[in-house]
């Protein structure tokens, strides 16, 4: 077994470590000694390698614990924000505050120790004695494109962000407080950094070391920086609200048409390189429901090209590891219950035939067995994600833990449904891997990007490899308008809860987005003339307001830090 096979073993075993290895970060890395130690040999660098994975790859993903639930969804309007003590209520119902820590999900600071972590393996690899060359250079590629994916979050959320090209620590003095670069700029180091790695990396790995970045991966990375590059919100000459002479923080400063060609290409050389060399593929056995379920639940499946490999067997109920998104084992995981499915992600699914679900208006007070017979007629991808009041989850038929009386506890008393993606046939196991960058993306992507192109027809091609793949019938609109709307819709079905809403929604600058989607009236069924949703006997649902969200065209970019800001190196985003 050589020294790069051990290490990524290592990985695959990354809960451990996190439960029982001291932090790297808070070795003296100034000391020479203490670095020499670390990277002495393979299997003492294992552990600094291991960690820059676990540190970089759950950007947005609940930075906590359970009590923050998955806040993109909440804050998006796709589901509720639970309880009252949750982070995602005040942001909601008041709007980001940069004198708040808890206003910019993840947190910003949170960015630069797993980027640190990153830049010291990068720097370092090459101390250590019994790795080869060519294993080092795949170390450093690695860390590159963790880089890489860490600021293309940061642009999505932020625009121009501070560009950190090493490890800093405290003796780089009058080099910490790095002013924020040119959202042009950091698209650029991105495209450079992952064309680099992508160069290195290889295109797949043993089953035993999945989880490695590969070349596919570091391809989806770049992808994704130039799709978001491409729309409304950075892809002009007018940002949302003015910032001066300092516009291109925030805006690219004039729309180029170009941009969507290169985000097609970059889409497409994924799907090209996933399949062709990779050996991954578009899960469709004609199954609907098993597809769908088995491409955002089943571990290791063909479909996930990075997956968070975060394994927690431990029980522990206070971070990420455990259910921050179900109604899974209600009696322990409040937060679950609270994070239940709102009105409007529910009218973006289809019915299975393709046609639009008629559902009742506001205000208007149905039978219950009319929402049973309603939510039954759904599409598989609904039937995937989403667990009815009074029926047992259709994701895992028959088993004692996802029955009705398993996961219905002390919620929020209303809402469409609970949650249950990411745990199709999955049993009575609590955690699961979050997937990165599923090939569903690559091909919604580039359906987005040809589109844009006026290529309607390779649009469809790569919109309907997903969209058939769901049971449904192929979408034929040409009208760039009409399909760019169904585009749309197709990635809120899809990509429901992986990370992407939130910030789709803020980039295409949605005409509603402050009524009724991010702002104004959030709904969601109320049961039993507006009282409680009952386990057994309800008899009637209703559409309702259920709080009144706040918009302002500040929030399409997240606000940096007051503390950050009062240092006097960074500019705020405008309108906080």
């Amino acid at each position: 077994m050589n020294s790069i096979t051990k290490y990524f073993i290592l990985i695959s075993m990354v809960a451990v470590l996190a439960g029982c290895q001291k932090d790297f970060l808070q070795m003296p890395t100034s000391s020479a000694t203490t670095l020499d130690s670390v990277f002495s040999t393979a299997i003492k660098a294992q552990g600094a390698i291991s960690n820059a994975y676990r540190r970089a790859i759950p950007q947005g993903l609940p930075f906590a614990n359970t009590w923050n639930a998955m806040i993109p969804e909440n804050l998006s309007g796709a589901m509720n924000f639970g309880f009252s003590w949750t982070i995602s209520r005040n942001i909601i119902l008041n709007g980001m505050n940069a004198n708040s820590t808890n206003t910019d999900m993840d947190g910003y600071n949170n960015n630069f120790p797993s980027i640190r972590q990153c830049y010291l393996v990068k720097e370092n690899i090459d101390k250590v004695k019994d790795m080869s060359a060519d294993e080092k250079a795949v170390v450093k590629a690695e860390m590159q494109a963790l880089i890489a994916y860490r600021y293309t979050q940061m642009l999505i959320m932020y625009g121009g962000v501070p560009i950190v090209s090493k490890s800093l620590d405290a003796n780089d003095e009058g080099s910490l407080e790095i002013p924020r670069s040119s959202l042009k700029n950091v698209l650029d180091s991105v495209v450079k950094w992952t064309d680099q790695s992508a160069a290195v990396l290889p295109s797949r790995w043993a089953n035993n070391l999945i989880g490695r970045m590969t070349k596919s991966a570091a391809l989806a990375i770049k992808a994704k920086a130039l799709l978001y590059a491409s729309r409304p919100l950075f892809n002009t000459a007018t940002p949302y609200l003015d910032l001066g002479v300092n516009n291109n923080l925030v805006c690219l400063g004039s729309t180029n048409a170009n941009l969507w060609s290169q985000a097609a290409a970059a889409a497409d050389a994924v799907i090209t390189e996933a399949e062709a060399a990779g050996g991954l593929s578009i899960i469709n056995t004609g199954n609907p429901l098993d597809d769908y379920g088995n491409a955002t639940s089943k571990l290791n499946n063909p479909e996930v090209i990075l997956a968070y490999k975060f394994i927690n067997t431990s029980g522990a109920t206070d971070n990420w590891g455990e259910l921050p998104m179900n109604a899974f084992y209600c009696s322990r995981y409040w937060q679950g219950q609270g994070n239940v499915l709102m009105t409007h992600q529910l009218e973006q699914y289809w019915k299975a035939d393709g046609t639009n679900q008629s559902w009742p208006a506001v205000g208007t007070t149905r039978p219950f067995s009319e929402y049973t017979a309603k939510v039954n007629q759904m599409e598989a991808r609904f039937k995937a994600s989403f667990q009815p009041w009074e029926m047992d989850a259709w994701t895992n038929p028959g088993d004692a833990n996802w029955r009705n009386n398993s996961t219905f506890g002390s919620g929020p008393g209303f809402g469409v449904a609970r949650i249950s993606k990411f745990y199709y046939k999955a049993g009575g196991r609590r955690w699961f891997e979050f997937p990165i960058f599923r090939l569903a993306s690559a091909y919604l992507s580039a359906a987005e990007a040809y589109n844009e192109m006026g290529q309607s027809t390779k649009a469809l091609e790569k919109l309907n490899k997903i969209h058939v793949r769901a049971g449904l019938p192929p979408v034929t609109e040409t009208n760039q308008s009409k399909l760019r709307a169904i585009i749309q819709r197709e990635w809120m079905v899809e990509m429901f809860n992986e990370n992407y809403r939130l910030y789709d929604i803020k980039h295409w600058k949605l005409s509603n987005i402050g009524n009724g989607i991010i702002g104004g009236a959030a709904r969601g069924f109320a049961f039993n003339d507006l009282s409680n949703v009952k386990l057994t006997g309800n008899t009637n649902y209703t559409d309702r307001e259920v709080y009144q969200g706040f918009w302002s065209s500040s929030q399409f970019l997240n606000p940096f830090p007051q503390t950050e800001i009062n240092k006097g190196y960074l500019i705020q985003n405008p309108g906080y």
